[in-house]
């Protein structure tokens, strides 16, 4: 039976998970994976404190690690891009295969080091990078390479997906749903990466690498948070037929591809709507096929060690291409271009007359109007409304139309506040 040997850097969370996998799973490994590994040399900044394991290599020189040359496999799983990339670019350099949970790596510096790994003739595994463990880089690799990837839609990122279900259900605020998922462990101390939508753009942008032939380009997604959304929202929306829900999307129009992550009313009838807690969903749609739906577990030690570790066995088997092809006549851009529906939420005066001179700014800018709901609450002490919360959903349109409109609106006299706008959902095929 062959056998690898594997260095691995970082045993935080993640880190450990593998660790432990890699000790104490080998049997059921060599059984349905046909190859042994062996992890001879782990790179920990703590030192042998943070390891449970005696009969373990250990450095508190990572570089040690990437540099050894009785290393097959260098595991990298330290996160951040600089110090990491420094690990990765060297271990590449001196013939190791590389796995790496590492997307902010992978957004920003993966063109560069799949070249390099091309030049040193070895692979790269970054199945855990998107989804956890949930296998949609082997979707994309393998699954539907006889097929061509027309767009997909996903909730990519566990955290703030656990946030919104805790605000949709419980109804609490924003800053009492993150302090609950950073008690259970599925938010950093700093989630900022999470909440601000960073997190699942990095991811966007690799899986739109693999589904369109683009080069890597962080730079070209666009992308909002889920600190806009509150209770508010989430029950207008639910009021309408929707749910809120922070979703990343890529489309290929021709030879041009758009990215984008951002919150977004989805109907109750599609699947996306109903995946809640800390999971993730994909949905691929191809030419042929179809659309495909992959589910599970997003976030966590667990699934993304399992994902490492299925990556060490694709590897031994061989592996995949160096690196994802990139097809000159597609490009990725900004997707200022693309229309999708609206929602909208105004604090109004409350006059006669307010919502037709809204809705003539809405004409103007060539927006139908959808749906429109005008609740009104009185005040407890005048018995009176001086202005009111109106939402409406519109027609299909661009970011640059938003903008205007959005400006017109808040130029109105009768418009206290416009509050909030996001995108809706909808089915391209």
């Amino acid at each position: 039976m062959k056998s690898l040997r594997v260095g691995l850097c970082g045993v935080g969370n993640v880190g450990g998970a593998v660790l432990k996998l890699l000790k104490e799973s080998s049997d059921l490994l060599e059984q349905q994976g046909g190859f042994s590994f062996e992890l001879i040399q782990v790179g920990a900044r703590k030192g042998r404190s943070a390891i449970s394991y005696d009969d373990i290599d250990v450095t508190t020189n990572l570089m040690d690690v990437a540099n050894n040359p009785d290393v097959d496999i260098f595991v990298e799983l330290i996160g951040g891009t600089d110090f990491a990339g420094e690990l990765v670019r060297a271990a590449i350099k001196n013939g190791k295969h590389v796995i790496t949970a590492n997307k902010a790596l992978l957004a920003v510096e993966g063109n560069e080091i799949f070249k390099l790994a091309r030049k040193n003739n070895v692979q790269i595994g970054f199945e855990a990078s998107v989804a956890g463990g949930t296998p949609v880089i082997k979707a994309l690799r393998e699954g539907l390479v006889a097929n061509k990837v027309e767009w997909f839609a996903g909730i990519l990122n566990g955290t703030s997906n656990y946030i919104l279900t805790e605000m949709n259900v419980e109804k609490t605020e924003f800053s009492q749903a993150l302090l609950k998922a950073q008690e259970l462990g599925l938010a950093e101390a700093d989630p900022a990466m999470d909440i601000d939508g960073t997190d699942a753009a990095q991811k966007a942008s690799i899986l739109a690498a693999l589904a369109f032939h683009v080069p890597f380009n962080f730079q070209a997604v666009n992308y909002e948070g889920i600190d806009k959304v509150d209770v508010e929202d989430l029950r207008y929306a639910e009021e309408l037929g929707y749910s809120i829900k922070h979703i990343a999307f890529g489309r290929l129009v021709d030879q041009t591809v758009f990215v984008s992550a951002y919150p977004t009313l989805v109907p109750h009838e599609v699947i996306l709507s109903q995946v809640g807690q800390q999971m993730n969903a994909l949905e691929i749609y191809a030419k042929g096929i179809g659309s495909t739906v992959y589910y599970g577990p997003g976030a966590g030690p667990e699934p993304t060690a399992s994902a490492v570790v299925a990556d060490l066995v694709d590897i031994a088997k061989g592996g995949w291409q160096t690196e994802p092809t990139v097809m000159s006549e597609n490009v990725l851009v900004s997707e200022s271009t693309i229309k999708a529906p609206r929602y909208f939420r105004l604090m109004v005066r409350n006059e006669p007359g307010v919502i037709a001179k809204i809705s003539a700014v809405f004409a103007n800018q060539n927006i139908s109007i959808e749906a429109l709901i005008q609740h009104e609450t009185k005040d407890k002490n005048t018995g009176k409304t001086e202005e009111v919360p109106v939402v409406i959903l519109s027609g299909s349109v661009s970011d640059q139309v938003v903008d205007r409109l959005l400006q017109e609106l808040n130029e109105m006299e009768e418009v206290a506040n416009c509050l909030k706008q996001f995108r809706i959902y909808t089915k391209i095929n």
